[in-house]
């Protein structure tokens, strides 16, 4: 059987394509913000669609030759012999119930603060687990995207990604009570709530908008990063990793 004739899309409509998947990015920024954290899972998908390409699948911001310039990094590197867990995507939350896994911006944080090539904004690693397994952005949007939920539930999933998304990877617990003893006791501590995952697909979503927002003036007002209404002030703590 011949392979159907495809026809290539005009500028503009790609262009138009992208003002789409922006409306979309951000709504979805919006609705993380307002307490639904599975939709970290559409992110991952607007982010893949946006970024990623493999084979002849190119990426909707290459095709309007927009991936090869300088992007937003809000987390820095990982800190060289830090034997302790990193995400720098995330900062903690702490209150006197418990502790839970938050987007920077969500934090407060508003402004990535460097510009790296795409290169090392998308492949250099940002996170690191109790077993010393690192992720970068890449491999995070696409674990997400692609396996568990976000266009495709695979059956099975990567080991060091069921790890951090579902057994505490990163080793984060909190501990209720003040005395020597409470530390001690198994029974005083908590796995930190959220997924650290999807908060960091809300991170990435951030960093991205604001890339765009700040070197693509023609789409400078369609990329205007969601700043959450109830940014928190206090009670959070970076993640130990955190060089900014």
């Amino acid at each position: 059987m011949s392979r159907p004739n495809r026809i290539r899309r005009p500028k503009n409509e790609l262009k138009k394509e992208l003002l789409e998947q922006l409306q979309l990015l951000r709504h979805a920024c919006q609705s993380f913000d307002s307490g639904l954290e599975a939709i970290g899972k559409h992110i991952a998908l607007s982010l893949r669609v946006l970024l990623h390409q493999s084979g002849k699948s190119r990426s909707l911001l290459d095709q309007l030759e927009l991936r090869s310039g300088r992007f937003l990094d809000s987390a820095g590197p990982l800190t060289p012999g830090n034997l302790l867990t990193e995400c720098n995507l995330v900062a903690h939350s702490i209150s006197n119930s418990g502790g839970s896994y938050i987007p920077l911006i969500t934090a407060g944080f508003h402004l990535p603060v460097r510009p790296i090539s795409f290169v090392s904004w998308w492949n250099d690693p940002i996170l690191k687990d109790n077993l010393g397994r690192t992720f970068c952005r890449r491999e995070l949007v696409l674990h997400v995207a692609d396996t568990d939920g976000g266009a495709h539930v695979d059956p099975e999933l990567d080991e060091a990604y069921m790890a951090l998304s579902r057994s505490n990877a990163l080793n984060w617990v909190f501990v209720s009570g003040s005395s020597i003893d409470s530390l001690m006791k198994v029974e005083s501590q908590s796995v930190f709530e959220g997924r650290p995952e999807l908060a960091c697909m809300r991170q990435i979503a951030h960093e991205l908008l604001c890339t765009i927002n700040q070197f693509v003036p023609e789409f400078r007002e369609h990329a205007a990063p969601i700043i959450p209404a109830d940014s928190l002030k206090t009670n959070v703590s970076l993640d130990i990793g955190h060089r900014y």
